[in-house]
């Protein structure tokens, strides 16, 4: 179980539309880059790289390198309430236009073609 001060965190990093938008996508596919994420939200690349910072201080997600890519994630060892609490806020969500948009569009974007422009 949680403390209050550390739901007040995590939820304090998906209070952002961007951000929650952020962690929607990373739930349903594994190691995007900040090239791919900017493509879906369509937010400027230091907007997406200031939103993961605040994610990835809060404990959300994780990053690996490999070779020249960052790939950023939800983190694998997330608590099970915090698991069960993403799941939940996104299953709340789960009809919004936006997000819906978002999601059709995640196995369209691939990093090879937009990465390199």
């Amino acid at each position: 179980m949680q403390d209050l001060k550390i739901i007040t965190k995590i939820l304090k990093a998906i209070s952002d539309e961007g951000r929650l938008r952020i962690i929607s996508l990373l739930s349903r596919k594994k190691d995007l880059c900040v090239c791919e994420i900017k493509e879906l939200i369509g937010l400027s690349q230091s907007t997406i790289s200031s939103h993961l910072k605040k994610l990835e201080n809060s404990g959300l997600i994780t990053y690996n390198k490999n070779g020249k890519w960052i790939n950023y994630n939800l983190d694998p060892n997330l608590d099970a309430d915090t698991r069960i609490l993403l799941k939940d806020i996104i299953k709340i969500l789960k009809s919004d236009s936006q997000l819906k948009k978002d999601y059709a569009r995640l196995n369209t974007v691939k990093r090879e073609n937009i990465c390199n422009r």
